[in-house]
């Protein structure tokens, strides 16, 4: 077991502080109060950060903010492990605990694109997968988003009635942290076909999927009654990873897609159970890169 390091704890709370506040600068006194510290633990740890630029101290103000040292250390930072490294471990797990094929998808540009996959059937050699970032598709991605990148997204939609099934959606997928697509014929041709079809094959598609309804929003464990309860096709559960600023960085999936496209036929506490598997699936990534995870007030 690592030994305790009080030295480190303490620079780094110094740090967040300061990260935190982006706009504000501590006098000493200041940041010895909110960290917890003696003022000579403090203007020993502050003067040591100062003196290799992590931090700054204003010469008339005394107040202290980060530093530019900190421009590099982030830099370089962009060029180490992101979610993505640690994909293909906890997707061949996720895999076999449920015996569903995985993926990891993220966002690129105006295309979600596949770029990881694991389980039963899997070709690892076939090209990289892409479906257009039109609502309904995407909806993982935006739902933390803020209001002006929700609306640029939604001005994209096929038709009308696709905005306001995405809308509904939107609140459940946060309640719930995964969403849950349903298996539609409409989609499947999509999936397997995205980059044969025409922009005008694409958004028509698009469209029929958004007014089927693309996406289950409210999941009621007890739904029917216990003799027959509610069922539902679906094509598959995914669950977002965050990055350490919040963002939707990766989305993780278990695919319930049959050979054929009908998806699996699913009961609601079916579908919560999946759901809760792959959102411990997508948090072990998030937990992987320090990702943070949006509070509901950020939505």
């Amino acid at each position: 077991m690592a030994r305790p390091a009080p030295g480190a704890d303490r620079s780094v709370a110094v740090l967040e502080l300061l990260a935190d506040h982006p706009d504000e600068r501590f006098t000493l006194s200041e940041v010895a109060r909110r960290c917890e510290l003696n003022k000579a633990t403090a203007h020993a740890l502050l003067s040591a950060l100062t003196t290799h630029g992590v931090l700054l101290r204003h010469p008339d103000e005394k107040r202290y903010s980060l530093g530019p040292r900190l421009v590099a250390i982030g830099n370089a930072a962009t060029r180490g492990y992101a979610a993505v490294d640690f994909a293909p471990y906890v997707l061949g797990r996720l895999a076999a605990e449920t015996g569903l094929r995985t993926a990891a998808a993220r966002l690129e540009g105006d295309s979600i694109s596949i770029i990881a996959q694991a389980g039963l059937g899997v070709d690892s050699d076939a090209p990289v997968a892409r479906l257009p970032h039109i609502p309904p598709l995407g909806a993982l991605f935006m739902a933390w988003s803020d209001e002006p990148s929700i609306e640029a997204w939604l001005a994209r939609a096929p038709a009308s009635e696709v905005v306001g099934h995405v809308l509904d959606a939107l609140p459940a997928i946060r309640r719930h942290g995964f969403v849950v697509s349903l298996a539609l014929p409409e989609r499947e041709r999509l999936v397997r076909h995205a980059d044969q079809l025409t922009h005008d094959q694409v958004r028509a598609l698009l469209a029929e999927i958004g007014r089927r309804g693309a996406m289950l929003g409210e999941i009621d464990e007890h739904t029917g009654n216990r003799e027959a309860p509610a069922v539902h096709r679906v094509a598959d559960v995914a669950a977002p990873v965050f990055s350490a600023d919040g963002e939707v960085e990766l989305v993780v999936a278990a695919s319930a897609r049959t050979p054929g496209g009908e998806g699996l036929t699913m009961t609601g506490a079916e579908i919560l159970a999946l759901g809760r598997r792959v959102v411990a699936a997508a948090g072990e990534l998030t937990g992987a890169v320090h990702g943070r995870v949006p509070s509901p007030a950020d939505a």
